[in-house]
């Protein structure tokens, strides 16, 4: 130290350095041996909790994203938003074993001390709140049927509307083809009293039915209820740490509406965006030539097909047109007989035959990469060949000019062949002038044409700035690849007849004409 504290309580200096990520252990507390030590102790400890592993001790915490954007939390926080997601309030069905009986010529039952529900406590839960128990409606005209309920996601599916089932059959209760259900309903309105099956804290069912449009409960006819013996569930609103593990098993229940007739329509409906948890093993057959299982889209057009041709070979399962993208995230997709592509237009199929990649039809391959376009193949491990990904086609656009200005634009074969025969000289044409020729007009041609005594050679082939050399009485000439280059002949109507083109007047003296000399490389 530079000087002395004095006042240590106000003048204790701070570390110089700090480890924040020393192992748990008595090593923490052991192995201190001055204040120093014990800060690094008690920050790495803070580490550990905040889990900010990747970060430092004083590293603000992580916002959660997953799903929905979140905020930091500290133990506060989370004291509080722990709590609320343990007492979070949920309705479960409570399926229980007890029988009742419906008096004759009613079409409500009061219930018997024996025939409430047991859990938890009898406790009601009387109107929209958030008590937990059996959810009830209250009834100010008890003893009677009444259509007192507890608002729901739907005027249908009130929270206090219970199952009905036939206590012989075990099968639902049917009126005039609608399912029976029951209003639980009590005698007092004070939320969480206990029901004790004797007055004031009496419970009742009152029997329901949905009405013919699918749009309100009403009372069932007496007729359809009365005598008969009954099991029913109740509405039991818990708070999540109060479910037990069946809860999650039957704790919704999927209502089929009206009528007889149960529909695909009515059960999807009812289902909702619940899962299906399917335990066992299912098949669904389509039995005829034609018939076909489909989805479809908001405009009903089709997105998915399977159409059974298994006994004419015409079995198809097809994406429809309407389908944006496919989207198949799969390790591994397996093609057994090979992939047809752009069959509406060129179509290309991969492995269709056994290792060929082809198009079919008139069409051309091309296979274009979108940096470089590589070969490889299984011999390039075992050889010296560095490169790991094999050889490219061109490594810069600077190779594609090259190889034009060398050869023109021509196939890889015919540049090969161009290449292997470009030390070997052809021989020498002579030709003599026959005529005077003005600068611009073909030179030659078939047999000489109508100013030489002889064909020049076939210059079409190769480079032609580069596969042939050109003399003017004994003078070598520059060729350009038109009139515009400036140079001194440039290629006539027909190279493949022998005809140029100068950029002066040739000349047929009589007794000295001009004598051409090709010699050819192309």
């Amino acid at each position: 130290m530079a000087r002395t504290f004095i006042r240590q309580d106000t003048q204790i200096r701070q570390s110089d350095v700090f480890t924040d990520n020393l192992a748990a252990g008595v090593t923490l507390q052991s192995g201190a041996a001055n204040v120093e030590d014990d800060l690094n102790s008690l920050r790495s400890r803070v580490h550990d909790l905040l889990n900010v592993q990747a970060s430092n001790w004083y590293a603000a915490l992580n916002v959660p994203s997953y799903l929905d954007p979140g905020a930091a939390r500290g133990v506060n926080n989370l004291n509080t938003d722990l709590h609320a997601v343990e007492r979070k309030r949920v309705l479960v069905a409570n399926f229980i074993d007890i029988t009742v009986a419906v008096p004759a010529l009613q079409n409500w039952v009061v219930l018997a001390a024996p025939e409430l529900p047991t859990t938890p406590g009898d406790v009601a839960a009387i109107g929209s709140v958030t008590t937990l128990g059996s959810v009830a409606a209250y009834v100010a005209s008890f003893g009677a049927h009444s259509l007192a309920l507890v608002t729901g996601g739907a005027a249908i599916s009130p929270k206090n509307l219970c199952d009905v089932y036939d206590n012989t059959t075990g099968q639902a209760i049917m009126s005039g083809g609608r399912q029976v259900y029951a209003l639980f309903q009590t005698e007092s309105n004070v939320d969480g009293s206990t029901m004790s099956g004797t007055t004031p804290d009496r419970a009742q069912l009152s029997f329901v039915r949905i009405n013919a449009t699918d749009t309100a409960l009403e009372a069932v006819p007496v007729a359809d209820i009365a005598g008969k013996s009954i099991d029913y569930t109740n509405i039991l609103r818990k708070g999540l740490t109060d479910l037990t593990e069946q809860d999650f098993l039957r704790g919704t229940t999927a209502q089929v509406p009206t009528g007889t007739s149960v529909t695909r329509q009515v059960a999807y409906d009812g289902q909702g965006t619940t899962p299906v948890e399917l335990t066992t093993n299912a098949t669904l057959d389509l039995n005829a030539a034609g018939e076909f299982w489909k989805i479809r889209d908001l405009v009903n057009a089709d997105l998915f097909t399977i159409t059974e041709g298994s006994t004419g070979g015409t079995t198809t399962l097809q994406v429809g047109t309407d389908v944006d993208t496919l989207d198949v995230n799969a390790v591994v997709n397996d093609f057994n007989t090979g992939i047809r592509a752009a069959t509406g237009s060129q179509r290309i199929d991969i492995g269709v035959t056994a290792g060929v990649i082809e198009s079919k039809a008139s069409n051309d391959l091309r296979l274009l990469g979108a940096v470089k376009l590589k070969l490889d193949d299984s011999y390039q491990p075992g050889s010296s060949w560095v490169a790991t990904d094999g050889i490219s086609l061109a490594d810069a656009s600077a190779e594609w000019t090259s190889f034009k200005a060398s050869y023109g634009e021509v196939s890889l074969l015919s540049a090969i062949v161009t290449a292997k025969n470009s030390n070997t000289r052809g021989a020498k044409v002579y030709a003599v002038l026959t005529a005077n020729v003005n600068a611009g007009v073909d030179v030659g041609g078939v047999s000489g044409g109508a100013n030489l005594d002889a064909q020049l050679p076939n210059m079409s082939g190769g480079n032609f700035l580069t596969g042939y050399d050109v003399f003017l009485n004994g003078n070598l000439l520059r060729p350009g690849a038109n009139v515009g280059a400036g140079h001194d002949y440039y290629p006539g109507t027909s190279l493949p007849n022998g005809q140029l083109m100068f950029a002066f007047k040739l000349k047929f003296t009589g007794t000295s004409p001009d004598v051409l000399c090709v010699i050819p490389y192309a």
